[in-house]
């Protein structure tokens, strides 16, 4: 199906690209990037066209995260658009919206979405932001499907209207945790940053180690922080094997080099959030973060049925390889497609019960969404799904 569509979206777009040929008009170029205020209009030539939000970090401390999901977002909006209900065939215009990574400006974007009078939305890109902006898309009764927000609780809370094509961090939590286990740990510090995400997986994985007798000191930055002193100070004084940073990767990267520049020789971990090559930046050159490890949130990439075809569009479309949650983010729009499809109907209610019935095969494979509106796959969601990675010479290696 993926390779019919694509031929589809092929054919399409040469034709209409001679047409404008001939009668002397030109589009955008490749160098004409829309901004976060700008429509995608992939929409042309379908018979309607129907709105759906991508609330997603464009700007700020995540903006790469942001770039993969709104570039992911558009390859998807290409490949989805054309579906019919009622005999109707409906292009997808894609409303791009920053949240520039802070959850204080998340209920702002998510009003500007409800506003445009979208049909749904794809974000947000952080759990931060979704616990900000959900009861403003539930109130519109707005579908939400977040490729990237793994934070436990939210879909704890009843909104009904909320779902994820990545995996919780309680999962996550545990895997990371087990997995110092596995290295020999026995005193370990983990370090969030106090957002929602970190916080929550930082949780998880200081559970699931004290449990298993690892002695843990936990310690606390924040967003933003850049010297870290006071924490390297305690983290020296308690000479742990491992170090555990929760938050994300600017403020892991600063961390770790502050950290190896005091001498330690602490294994150094982290979830999701570190899992960019930009940590790099951030510690002052990549051999200050060379050995780290990470887990991350979704299935492995290696074992998708559909990632190798993805990478390589998303590679030719945008020139820098998929980053992280891209494939997360593409399935999230083609598991909101599916649902109109199947509910034949751009009700919210229709759309929301759909989105609880579907299977859908995407490129992380077939996924459904249980009864919380949490990813689900055959055999489960254990701990043996989480992948595991290596940062070694500038990048993230997948090592099992």
């Amino acid at each position: 199906m993926w390779h019919e569509r694509t031929r589809k979206i092929l054919a399409f777009t040469l034709t209409i690209a001679l047409a404008l040929s001939m009668v002397g008009l030109s589009g955008c170029g490749p160098a004409d990037e829309p901004d976060d205020e700008d429509e995608n209009d992939v929409a042309v030539g379908y018979d309607e066209t129907i709105k759906i939000g991508v609330h997603t970090s464009l700007t700020g401390g995540l903006a790469d995260y942001g770039f993969a999901a709104a570039e992911a977002l558009k390859i998807a909006a290409e490949d989805f658009s054309g579906f019919e209900v009622d005999g109707v065939s409906y292009g997808i215009e894609l409303i791009i919206r920053d949240d520039k990574g802070e959850p204080a400006e998340a209920p702002v974007v998510a009003q500007q979405l409800v506003d445009e009078g979208v049909v749904g939305v794809i974000g947000t890109l952080t759990s931060g932001a979704a616990n900000a902006a959900l009861p403003i898309y539930n109130a519109a009764g707005i579908p939400m499907i977040s490729g990237s927000a793994t934070a436990p609780d939210l879909t704890e809370q009843g909104f009904e209207n909320f779902f994820r094509t990545c995996l919780r961090d309680d999962v996550q939590g545990e895997a990371l945790g087990l997995w110092a286990v596995e290295l020999g740990a026995e005193k370990a510090v983990i370090m969030d940053d106090r957002g929602d995400y970190a916080v929550a997986l930082g949780n998880e994985v200081q559970g699931t180690l004290e449990a298993e007798g690892v002695e843990v000191l936990r310690q606390e930055g924040q967003e933003g922080d850049v010297d870290f002193s006071a924490q390297v100070s305690n983290i020296m004084a308690f000479d742990p094997d491992v170090v555990i940073f929760t938050g994300y990767h600017r403020e892991a990267g600063l961390l770790f080099k502050q950290l190896r520049e005091a001498g330690s020789e602490a294994q150094f971990m982290g979830g999701d959030g570190i899992k960019s090559n930009e940590i790099a930046e951030g510690a002052g050159g990549a051999e200050n973060v060379e050995g780290t490890f990470s887990t991350f949130g979704g299935f492995a990439q290696e074992g998708m049925p559909g990632y190798e075809e993805f990478a390589a569009r998303f590679l030719e479309a945008t020139g820098v390889e998929a980053g992280p949650y891209s494939e997360n983010n593409y399935d999230a729009l083609g598991a909101l497609v599916e649902a109109i499809v199947t509910a034949q109907s751009f009700e919210s209610a229709d759309i929301i019960s759909a989105l609880g019935e579907i299977s859908f095969a995407g490129v992380q494979g077939t996924l459904a969404f249980d009864e919380n509106g949490d990813v689900s796959v055959p055999g489960g969601a254990g701990t043996d799904l989480i992948p595991r990675f290596e940062f070694r010479d500038g990048d993230w290696v997948f090592i099992g």
